[in-house]
């Protein structure tokens, strides 16, 4: 149902799930060319400066999306389930649930909304402890500076790229089996397709001189 709270609400989790894919890309080109940058020796300090700030806002995006929904209502995969759960959405089709349901539970299990709603908790109570962290680093070193707080206490970048393509395909299932309709198809946003970002900061790499640039962790 284009232009409907659920559409609305999915495109408010799109958003939080665009701006971590490219704060995940420019942390990662970092990274990953780190000492060639470090030898060149023009902007490191810069570059240092943009990672420390990427895993900042890496926190707070994944936190927003993984956030529960209690007072307000939230543009969280939690806040799309729970609007799509209260009102019993009919899915146009629901192969789309299917697959993903398939996919995360590893289950035959049918394609209901309770069924969804459980391989959801299920993945988030898969990493729960790593949520956790990054709930910390965001309440104890982003929002505020606790003392003796250690910063570094965070999961490493495979998992941040799990928790994102979860959150992405969750927004494409929505997409597809909720929002289209039979008069209207809607395709959604592939966020791994289009990746200006990366692409932009390469260049810059390359004017600065690097000439074997990584693009991806080992």
């Amino acid at each position: 149902m284009i232009n409907s709270k659920v559409d609305d609400k999915n495109i408010g989790l799109l958003r939080n799930l665009f701006w971590l894919r490219q704060e995940l890309d420019v942390y990662c080109l970092i990274a990953v060319n780190q000492d060639s940058i470090n030898k060149k020796g023009v902007g490191k300090n810069f570059f240092v400066f943009l990672r420390r700030s990427c895993i900042d806002l890496i926190t707070l995006n994944i936190c927003k999306i993984y956030e529960y929904e209690k007072q307000y209502e939230l543009n969280s995969i939690e806040g799309v389930l729970k609007h799509i759960t209260s009102e019993q959405l009919s899915a146009l089709d629901s192969s789309h649930i299917d697959d993903f349901i398939r996919k995360y539970d590893s289950s035959d299990k049918d394609e209901s909304l309770s069924t969804l709603s459980s391989t959801v908790a299920g993945f988030k109570k898969k990493y729960q402890n790593e949520l956790e962290r990054f709930k910390i680093y965001r309440d104890k070193g982003v929002a505020h500076i606790e003392f003796g707080f250690n910063p570094n206490d965070l999961p490493p970048y495979d998992v941040m790229e799990r928790l994102f393509n979860f959150g992405s395909e969750f927004y494409m299932l929505v997409s597809a089996a909720f929002v289209s309709t039979a008069s209207v198809s809607v395709v959604p946003c592939d966020l791994n397709s289009d990746r200006k970002v990366k692409v932009g900061l390469k260049r810059v790499l390359h004017e600065l001189g690097l000439t074997d640039i990584k693009t991806e962790m080992e």
